[in-house]
């Protein structure tokens, strides 16, 4: 490894994250919500795609998801957990009602995307983007379309909640700095994280689904029910955990790529509009007058984001983060563990060799 590759390689990152910091504190003095996640989103995407683009976004992103994952675990004390057990079937019928949208759509998004009806399926469950790709590569779909079209869903969904709050006029709840904890509980959180790093390593070889985001609150949980005094994940860190995801999501919104794909490019535009407004207006209205919810925090329960993007963004509003997570890890499981074995099967049922695609 030469001294001038490793040079190039290290001022690649420290512009790529200079960037996004710049874009996140930019948006941050212009007031713009959701200012952190999108500003660096934006910096990150002009490095990417003027100058080229970083390696590590999926580390990065892990990372981050681990402080917005322990975020969630030190709020579930004992009345949390009861309150998100009782409204776990709810939680279970938006899950079914997402996936049953995004079967609604694939026919016609694939005609859109000039796409399979396979790949316009994939494209249409709101699942995580790199579980989507994977499954679509192991049954012989349009693997790069599917990863388009859920990552143009997941701006949608960036966007489209700052636009909704500008137009309504819908306060948001000032998150205040938490700076305050003493040396002690700051070796906890700091034990907490390095232990859920170690174990999310591990499960995700066992392809446990977003495990960066369920190890950490797993783990909050277990401290907290163990006796230890766990304190909220300082704001500073949830600023860099946003950015950090902001960042990531950034380095996938590669312009030379859709520039050779328009159709799915519109596809991908015109599904996530479409997906995201019957989400959030639709399901996202009946889990509010359903629960206690506030407005935002049942938009945001509802939307069919990335789940560290949800999270990362109940946090930087202000909202139920807790109630947030319970709603997205509920319908990431359903789709990934009831949904995508039942395509897989089906596929590969129908193949007549009955084996998935060599890699």
């Amino acid at each position: 490894m030469s001294h001038a590759w490793f040079a190039q390689r290290s001022g690649l990152m420290l512009t790529t994250l200079a960037a996004a910091a710049a874009g996140a504190f930019l948006f941050r003095l212009l007031h713009l919500p959701l200012a952190y996640i999108l500003g660096s989103l934006v910096g990150a995407t002009l490095v990417a795609n003027l100058i080229g683009p970083m390696r590590g976004g999926r580390h990065l992103r892990r990372v981050s998801q681990l402080f917005v994952g322990a975020s969630v675990g030190v709020l579930l004390d004992g009345g949390v957990i009861e309150a998100l057990v009782r409204l776990f079937p709810l939680m279970l019928v938006i899950a079914v009602a997402g996936s049953l949208l995004g079967l609604v759509l694939a026919v016609p998004i694939a005609w859109l995307s000039g796409i399979d009806r396979l790949s316009g399926l994939l494209s249409c469950l709101p699942a995580g983007m790199a579980e989507m790709a994977t499954l679509a590569h192991e049954v012989n779909a349009d693997e790069q379309s599917v990863a388009i079209i859920h990552t143009l869903r997941v701006i949608v969904v960036l966007t489209l909640v700052p636009l909704w709050l500008v137009v309504t006029g819908h306060p948001v709840t000032p998150v205040r700095m938490l700076l305050e904890a003493d040396a002690v509980r700051l070796i906890t959180l700091g034990a907490l994280i390095v232990a859920s790093l170690l174990l999310a390593v591990i499960a995700t070889r066992l392809r446990v689904i977003n495990a960066f985001i369920v190890t950490p609150t797993l783990v909050a949980v277990l401290f907290v029910a163990l006796g230890f005094e766990v304190p909220a994940v300082p704001q500073p860190l949830l600023i860099a955990a946003q950015i950090g995801i902001g960042t990531s999501l950034g380095l996938r919104f590669r312009f030379d790529r859709m520039r050779r794909l328009p159709r799915t490019v519109a596809g991908g535009l015109i599904s996530g509009l479409i997906l995201v407004s019957l989400s959030i207006f639709g399901l996202g209205t009946i889990i509010e007058r359903l629960t206690d919810l506030d407005h935002l925090s049942s938009l945001l329960a509802a939307a069919p984001g990335g789940l560290g993007e949800m999270i990362a963004t109940a946090n930087a509003l202000g909202v139920a983060a807790a109630a947030v997570a319970g709603f997205q890890l509920t319908r990431s499981i359903f789709t990934n563990v009831i949904v995508a074995p039942l395509i897989r099967r089906h596929v590969l049922r129908r193949r007549p060799d009955g084996l998935p695609p060599s890699s």
